[in-house]
């Protein structure tokens, strides 16, 4: 059997009318993309269910990207007080902070952590 490459299928390929992507890491740490494709939203959404459940029961995490604010600076979660956190910059230095419900800074540490720095 021989095959010509030059005869083309005679079905050219179509792009799904749903696709949905999004960016993992793995447990060793890899930054990893997945792109899933159905025949409409609903079905989409179905495969992209069962995909999330898969990689969370496997260890893999989200791969976070931090949304700007609308001062066009980045923002990031604090994990202490579950609330947006904005980057400064000064000299050359960068960080991240928010005003705490007692008017101090928070750094997204807990006073343990930052005395541990």
């Amino acid at each position: 059997m021989t095959i010509d490459p030059v005869t083309k299928p005679e079905v050219p390929y179509t792009e799904a009318p749903a696709s949905w992507n999004t960016s993992y890491i793995t447990p060793e740490g890899y930054v990893c993309r997945i792109t899933l494709r159905g025949e409409n939203g609903k079905d989409l959404l179905e495969k992209a269910s069962v995909a999330l459940t898969f990689l969370m029961q496997h260890g893999c995490a989200p791969e976070q990207k931090f949304p700007r604010n609308n001062k066009g600076g980045e923002t990031k979660q604090c994990p202490v007080h579950k609330c947006n956190m904005r980057r400064y910059e000064k000299d050359g230095k960068s960080w991240f902070s928010h005003r705490a419900d007692d008017g101090s800074y928070c750094y997204g540490k807990n006073k343990q952590e930052a005395h541990n720095v």
